[in-house]
């Protein structure tokens, strides 16, 4: 294990359980196949990202993402 690794491990390892809960629910969901191919997931993003950008979809706060529970 590269010794950022362990550092990022040590970092998560020190927080309170709720926020270890759901920092390891994250990471689970992280490896679940969704079924789309590298390159549907790539249109998909720059998709997204065109659409922040042009202001079509407003997108979210970072206070809004991280209020919402896992």
């Amino acid at each position: 294990m590269a010794i950022s690794s362990i550092y990022l491990a040590e970092e998560a390892l020190s927080l309170p359980p709720q926020q270890r809960e759901q920092l390891a629910k994250l990471l689970m969901q992280s490896l679940q196949d969704d079924g789309r191919s590298d390159e549907e997931i790539t249109a998909a993003l720059r998709s997204r990202l065109s659409d922040l950008k042009s202001g079509k979809d407003a997108g979210m706060s970072f206070e809004a993402v991280f209020a919402e529970p896992l």
